[in-house]
């Protein structure tokens, strides 16, 4: 299981999600504030998100179901973009600077669903790269 670079991936994917919580700028917004449905949304596609890809670690002896629950955690990740930038787009809140230049808390968190929906693509990649190893495998025999 874990000598297989997608566990590697969906477990990395998973911690970058789960780390969007150690950052001020999804919960000290005024989205936060100001639109009831913007916090309950976040965090209930952050866990669903990260514990479905957790989850799919340990589907790797179903090679094709694990793919369906990783095309599944990508759609979840745009998901979780798109309520994540809604809420800061609608209170004027999605940038990236401020008065004293770069805001590298700010970027970092905002990059963070990005860089996570990197890695499950990363782990489908691995995930189709074994299909086909299999697939390929079964044609000699």
């Amino acid at each position: 299981m874990i000598q297989r670079i997608q566990t590697v991936y969906l477990f990395l994917g998973a911690l970058t999600l789960a780390s969007l919580g150690g950052f001020d700028t999804p919960w000290g917004s005024t989205a936060a504030a100001t639109q009831a449905w913007y916090l309950p949304s976040l965090i209930g596609l952050l866990v669903v998100t990260a514990g479905t890809a957790l989850g799919a670690i340990f589907l790797y002896e179903q090679r094709k179901v694990q793919r369906r629950v990783v095309v599944g955690v990508q759609v979840l990740t745009v998901g979780l973009a798109g309520v994540y930038y809604g809420g800061l787009y609608l209170t004027a809140e999605l940038n990236f600077g401020g008065e004293a230049g770069l805001l590298w808390g700010k970027t970092i968190a905002l990059l963070l669903p990005i860089v996570a929906y990197v890695f499950f693509w990363l782990a489908r990649r691995g995930i189709d790269h074994d299909i086909d190893l299999v697939e390929s495998m079964d044609r000699l025999r």
